[in-house]
């Protein structure tokens, strides 16, 4: 069975917490979601990274 990658859009509060955001299917759909994010000028950092599927760390929803 062949891995299906996901598309993970996560966030670092200011307080160093790491969220996932939302998970996508397509790479440039989870950048222009970054991109969306980052344009409301807080202080949080947005970032896109692989996962393929049962990866319980693309499934998080709390800090790391």
């Amino acid at each position: 069975m062949e891995e299906t990658l996901r598309w993970v859009l996560w966030r670092l509060d200011d307080n160093g917490n790491r969220f996932v955001v939302a998970a996508f299917a397509r790479r440039d759909e989870a950048e222009a979601a970054a991109r969306a994010f980052a344009a409301h000028g807080h202080k949080q950092t947005y970032w896109v990274e692989t996962a393929a599927d049962g990866d319980t760390a693309a499934d998080r929803t709390g800090g790391v």
